[in-house]
């Protein structure tokens, strides 16, 4: 039998009640261990919940939240921010009334009746092999230069998340077997191959680098502080502003997606690809197959074998019949 969570006393308001179930829900995250950003992402989340009805002027109880009030909650996210901010609502209000259901503190989930959002499916910016080429080629000399090399190609060979490539600890390196050990999300740890490039741009940096007392980050500070994911978006911004590369979002998650088609067009499987990438479905995967395909579309166009031939004359020059 499930824990019972009591969301309203005799001496509580239906706002205490909300509160009190999101303190709950989050509690329960903490317990499963989920990671600091996605108990985040939940209480952001539920807080914008909150405040819709706090506007709508919707009494806050759980328990009578209904199918209708949680679409309008949506809707209005989506003409406030964004389809995407819209679809993480719903994420995190699904999550929550599954659990409020579960603890049987709610008699039904209003979610089971709430549609998905749909949101726009952007087009996958990647990157090109010369615009690779032109952030090595800023990559100064000295430390800064060596990391930032390090980073390009760490992240190109291994589609690594940001927050991957940060957590990354010397001991985490292996050498002998050229793979490093990355903990990704869900606290789901996973070892990633890396290849003789990385390999030398690591050994690079981290001659630069050197031992320092306390500090076991691969990828630190000037300052000899783990480099966090801020960081690395601007260290990556500013070499992309430098090498000229004017329309293109040069991101960590740039790099992974130029990562998962590069290897695809080099003759890589899906289901590798899927599990050197951290997915937890092959539904991301398939879409870098799916641009891997249009890209060799493309290259096929131009150098087409047959069509050199296009408007040549037949054997004897004239038009024949069909027998």
């Amino acid at each position: 039998m499930p824990r019972r969570v009591t969301i309203l006393t005799s001496d509580s308001s239906p706002r205490d009640g909300l509160e009190r179930a999101v303190a709950n829900f989050l509690d329960r995250g903490r317990a499963r261990n989920l990671s600091p950003s996605t108990l985040r992402f939940y209480r952001t989340r539920l807080t914008a919940f909150a405040r819709y009805l706090k506007q709508a002027e919707v009494t806050p109880d759980p328990a009578t939240i209904t199918p209708a009030i949680v679409r309008d909650f949506v809707a209005a996210e989506r003409e406030r921010v964004s389809a995407v901010t819209a679809q993480h609502s719903f994420v995190a209000l699904r999550a929550f009334f599954k659990f409020l259901t579960r603890e049987e503190a709610i008699a039904v989930n209003p979610m089971d009746r709430v549609e998905k959002v749909r949101v726009p499916r952007k087009v996958i910016q990647t990157l090109s092999a010369s615009q690779v080429e032109a952030l090595l080629g800023v990559c100064r000399r000295g430390f800064t230069g060596a990391r930032l090399r390090a980073i390009i190609l760490v992240l190109l060979d291994t589609g690594l998340r940001v927050s991957e490539l940060c957590g990354i600890n010397l001991e985490d390196v292996s050498w002998d077997e050229g793979t490093l050990r990355v903990m990704g999300k869900g606290s789901k740890e996973r070892v990633v191959p890396f290849g003789e490039a990385a390999r030398q741009a690591l050994i690079g940096y981290l001659a630069k680098r050197g031992k320092l007392a306390g500090q076991s980050a691969v990828f630190v500070t000037c300052y000899r502080d783990r480099l966090n994911r801020h960081e690395v978006h601007r260290i990556l911004q500013n070499a992309g502003r430098r090498a000229g590369l004017s329309g293109v979002r040069c991101s960590p998650h740039t790099f992974r997606h130029t990562c998962a088609v590069m290897y695809l067009r080099n003759g890589g499987d899906a289901f590798t690809l899927q599990k050197l990438l951290g997915h937890a479905t092959l539904d991301m995967t398939r879409r870098y197959c799916e641009l891997s395909q249009t890209d060799a579309l493309a290259k096929h166009r131009q150098a087409s074998p047959g069509d050199r031939f296009l408007g040549l004359p037949g054997p004897d020059g004239r038009r024949t019949r069909l027998t």
